[in-house]
């Protein structure tokens, strides 16, 4: 009898811890499976952290792109632009091609532009050296004092030949100003007098080495040959 009692016993307690482990068991598959939503949401997360990630790679090269295209296009218009400018210097150069500019020639106090021509013609005459006769014979588009009026100061003359070669005529007449106030010079755009004045330095370089040297509207020559900035 107690044998018998002590395998009951023993198979209660063995059907107790049987009881304990599936309790157990049922833990640990509840825990699996949250576990498993656990990671099934962080893959999830994942995913959608990569697609994210991944868009704005392809946003970022996208726009890196466009960044590039914008850049190609700024230096496209910044290259037209620039020629728009060297068109519009040369056409005003053209414009100027007949002009001469006349430096501390006496201003009147009340003058038009009739007696500006009247005084330019006696300049020429007077301090160019230009025969009377040769002067009446000069036809001149408009002659008229550079900028507004001032008290003190005397306004440069500026005169457009009819004829070309006239202009020229008059224009190689200047080595009979040296020694005085006057001066005589071709009329260019702003932006090629001052290529000019910057071209003057080298002019100056080339002669003391000996070379002949000169500068044709904005472009420097020695011995003949133009040479590039």
């Amino acid at each position: 009898m107690d044998l018998l009692y002590n395998v009951s016993q023993r198979r209660t307690d063995v059907e107790k811890r049987l009881g304990s482990l599936k309790t157990l068991e049922k833990k640990v598959d509840g825990f699996d499976r949250k576990l498993k939503k656990i990671l099934c949401a962080i893959e999830d997360r994942q995913k959608k952290s990569d697609d994210r990630i991944r868009s704005m790679e392809e946003r970022a090269e996208s726009t890196d792109f466009a960044v590039g295209q914008t850049r190609s296009k700024i230096t496209e218009l910044e290259n037209a632009n620039d020629r728009l400018k060297d068109d519009l210097v040369y056409l005003q150069s053209q414009s100027m091609r007949s002009n001469l500019v006349f430096t501390n020639v006496p201003e009147s106090t009340i003058e038009g532009q009739v007696e500006t021509e009247e005084i330019i013609r006696h300049h020429l005459v007077d301090k160019m050296k230009i025969t009377k006769e040769q002067v009446e014979k000069i036809s001149f588009e408009k002659v008229h004092r550079m900028g507004a009026k001032q008290n003190g100061r005397i306004r440069n003359i500026v005169a457009k030949f009819t004829l070309f070669k006239e202009r020229e005529y008059v224009r190689k007449q200047w080595k009979t100003l040296e020694g005085s106030n006057y001066n005589v010079y071709e009329q260019f755009p702003k932006e090629v007098v001052e290529k000019r004045r910057r071209l003057q330095t080298k002019v100056r370089e080339h002669r003391s080495k000996g070379d002949t040297a000169w500068i044709a509207y904005d472009t420097l020559y020695v011995n003949g040959r133009p040479v590039r900035e």
